[in-house]
């Protein structure tokens, strides 16, 4: 298993439904690892939440065709965005538990000698009523190139 350090960053965006309000948009940059083993690409990082002493542990399973979001710290959830099914997601908070679920509408993967771009676009239900689309965008440029 080859590891590498990267520099990443980590971009969502989240339209609600009916609002005609600015998106929100939530930008992290940060340092991470990113390794390959067994056919799939791993990325770690930690997140920094406000008033919340310990990092969440972040970790992006992914190739080609789907990505798993695995969170673990003040925030635990497993995400995952693939075309082919939606999932259901159980995302545990400091304020209490959310249930919902993704539809993955669109995912892209580009790996090149500098980096990965990941582009996931997808819409979150929760009860079988539609909240808002989302977006997240990941760009790990490696170290060092």
């Amino acid at each position: 298993m080859t590891t590498r350090d990267i520099k990443i960053k980590v971009t969502g965006v989240q339209s609600v439904a009916g609002a005609d309000d600015e998106p929100e948009v939530l930008e992290l940059e940060t340092r991470g690892t990113y390794s390959e083993k067994n056919g799939n690409r791993y990325i770690k990082y930690d997140e920094f939440i406000e008033d919340v002493e310990e990092p969440v542990k972040n970790l992006l399973r992914f190739d080609e065709h789907a990505l798993q979001l695995t969170k673990r710290g003040s925030v635990n959830t497993v995400m995952l965005f693939d075309c082919e099914k939606n999932s259901s997601v159980h995302y545990v908070t400091p304020v209490g538990p959310i249930c919902m679920n993704i539809c993955t509408e669109e995912y892209h993967m580009e790996q090149s000698e500098k980096g990965i771009r990941i582009d996931i676009r997808y819409c979150i239900d929760f009860n079988n009523d539609y909240i808002t689309d989302c977006s997240l965008n990941v760009t790990a440029d490696y170290e060092g190139v």
